[in-house]
């Protein structure tokens, strides 16, 4: 590895989890006292209430879980749900782009390809800094390009084809989708609150 003796550890930034955790945190609790203040029914301000609850206990999971760890032989990269390790002589070039999503949020990610341009494993840059991504490239001691400035996935994909998914390509049809789910569990709720009364 360019220059780094042993492992390297990347951990998520501690003030990034910080600032989440402190929205979901809030969200859980102002969320359904609005809905109960409003005369909505108490079941649906409960349900709204655990939905945020379960999101602000994934988001302490997710920073305590997630880390990238380089050795000279793989690369690992744990979150949530997943430990993905690939063999680190595999990795041939990086692709470093920040790839924006509706509403102008924008995330950083490293796209680790082999000789052949194929993709051997994504870092999602969002829970690190930008200086501890720096360093990871500067360990891989590999090539590394990508575009200059922010794109969108579908842009990216033009540029970079397989390397993002049609899901990230088309993000108002996971949101739409998304949405459909949330109206019918209310609805569905909302229902049983009234049979049940």
């Amino acid at each position: 590895m360019n220059g780094v003796r042993g492992n390297l550890v990347l951990r998520p930034n501690l003030g990034k989890g910080l600032a989440v955790l402190a929205v979901t945190l809030v969200a859980s609790m102002a969320v359904p006292a609005a809905a109960v203040i409003g005369d909505a029914p108490v079941a649906l301000a409960a349900t709204v209430g655990a939905l945020f609850a379960a999101l602000t206990v994934l988001a302490v999971a997710s920073l305590v879980s997630a880390r990238v760890t380089l050795t000279p032989d793989e690369i690992a990269v744990r979150g949530l749900f997943s430990n993905q390790r690939r063999s680190r002589p595999r990795v041939a070039q990086v692709v470093r782009a920040t790839i924006t999503a509706p509403r102008g949020a924008s995330g950083e990610s490293l796209f680790l390809l082999d000789e052949h341009r194929g993709l051997v494993i994504r870092v999602n840059g969002a829970p690190y800094t930008r200086e501890d991504l720096d360093r990871l490239v500067d360990a891989l001691g590999v090539p590394c390009e990508g575009p200059d400035r922010p794109v969108d996935a579908r842009q990216f994909a033009r540029a970079y084809p397989d390397l993002v998914s049609r899901a990230e390509q088309h993000p108002y049809r996971i949101a739409f989708a998304a949405i459909a789910i949330v109206c019918v569990t209310i609805v569905a709720v909302l229902l049983i609150a009234v049979a049940v009364s």
